[in-house]
């Protein structure tokens, strides 16, 4: 999903647009810890709720289970910020029809396809590592009948729910588009906000402040089903409270592409932002674990909801700062791994979940069978995009369009194809960045 960003601080957008690249890394970046964070589930001293993985570590490793913690309350945020920002931008430069066909080619017709070659083979290998764990014991081949709980973490869509949530939020983003168009004349992104209310909105989220905003709604949604980020629902069916909280993120990620042109404000407080979400999560990982031991209610409750909701605001904010302010998507590698994070994000689960059967009883510390469980899932995730996917047309079917080894830096340019009008505070100085945004 890569989408040029105009960089101009000025009423009319560039008519060269240029790639954030530091956004390419991110999203890179954050497929690989997708894959780290469901290596460490197994090794967690306080595992998720409602969800019941294989191959069980009988030493828990605390380092583990921290990292696997905060990864855990910040990743899926991340990618509902960033895929509702590059979601509006192809809205408005493909129009809704080309918008919707899109991306339900991307995201349905491509589940539609790899579900059923990904999430057969999860549920044999997930069969089997109960069985070597003792959860349940087969009478024979013909009887596979296992205990309710068992069946209940068993069918649904696993890390498939991330595609049919944010198709969801799409359809309504499309449809939202539409309607303002016809009754108002304009995207309502794009449209001046006169509105003493929307000004201060508009100016609030170019503050240090803006992670404030949006953690309010945030914090209310966790305190009513802290399950949301601190369980797992195994379901085919979306789940009201998760998708009215990854709803938030999304739209604000869709908010965020309003201020395009003055992307370099956002990216003044990256370090402050990450400086505090360190401080949060050290706040919010012990009631974590007391949570997870027994039910938070009250006052307790409230707290953990809304430092929880504070730190992933702050990490995603943070991250967001310091990719715009870095290069590093300009590097072979962070390109790469952008190019292959949505073939890491379909295939990596077997991988995961064998790479844990094949090493649970070798004789090394907890922290080495996590990080094989993290490596070599992710080096059979690149080598099949590399010979399977990469310029191939499994490639092309993914994408719906051909990939170039080497684009040119340009090639965004088609992406947009009109000049849009920034926000009124698109005048404010602009801060030169590293990126050059």
């Amino acid at each position: 999903m890569q989408f040029a960003i105009p960089a101009m601080p000025s009423w009319k957008m560039a008519a060269t647009p240029t790639r954030l690249h530091g956004l390419d890394a991110l999203r890179g970046i954050a497929a690989v810890l997708v894959v780290l964070l469901h290596a460490g589930i197994p090794y967690m001293t306080s595992p998720l709720s409602y969800l019941v993985w294989p191959a069980r570590d009988a030493h828990p490793c605390p380092v583990v289970d921290g990292m696997t913690w905060c990864t855990e309350c910040f990743l899926m945020p991340l990618f509902f910020v960033l895929t509702g920002f590059f979601s509006q931008g192809i809205l408005i430069s493909r129009g809704e029809r080309k918008f919707i066909e899109g991306r339900t080619h991307r995201l349905m017709v491509t589940q539609f396809f790899a579900g059923p070659l990904v999430m057969l083979p999860c549920l044999g290998i997930w069969s089997l590592g109960w069985i070597a764990d003792g959860l349940f014991v087969p009478k024979d081949f013909m009887n596979w009948r296992m205990p309710r709980e068992l069946e209940s973490e068993l069918y649904g869509f696993g890390h498939f729910w991330f595609l049919n949530y944010l198709y969801t939020y799409c359809l309504i983003l499309c449809g939202a588009s539409w309607l303002t168009k016809r009754v108002f004349g304009t995207n309502p992104v794009e449209a001046d906000c006169p509105s003493p209310g929307f000004l201060a909105i508009d100016h609030l989220m170019v503050s240090v402040w803006k992670p404030l905003l949006p953690a309010i709604p945030c914090a209310l949604v966790l305190f009513y089903d802290p399950r949301i980020v601190l369980g797992f629902y195994q379901t085919f069916v979306p789940v009201l409270s998760k998708l009215v909280y990854y709803a938030i993120y999304f739209f604000v990620g869709v908010g965020l592409y309003r201020h395009r042109a003055v992307l370099n404000l956002h990216a003044r407080f990256g370090k402050t932002y990450l400086a505090i979400a360190s401080l949060l999560f050290a706040t919010v990982l012990p009631m974590i674990h007391e949570h997870q031991a027994s039910a938070l209610t009250g006052g307790r409750l409230i707290l953990m909801s809304g430092v929880l909701a504070l730190f992933a605001w702050c990490a995603t904010f943070g991250l967001l700062a310091v990719s715009l302010r870095t290069k590093y998507g300009e590097n072979p590698i962070t390109r790469y791994l952008a190019e292959a994070s949505f073939w890491i994000y379909i295939v990596h689960l077997p991988f995961v979940g064998l790479t844990h059967l094949a090493i649970a009883q070798m004789p090394v510390p907890t922290i080495a069978k996590f990080l094989l469980a993290g490596m070599i899932p992710l080096g059979i995730s690149l080598m099949t995009y590399e010979v399977f996917v990469r310029e191939k047309w499994l490639g092309r079917f993914l994408d719906g369009r051909c990939r170039r080894v080497n684009p040119p830096k340009n090639i965004a340019a088609t992406d947009v194809r009109r000049p849009v009008k920034a926000p009124h505070f698109a005048t404010l100085p602009a801060i030169k960045t590293r990126s050059g945004v």
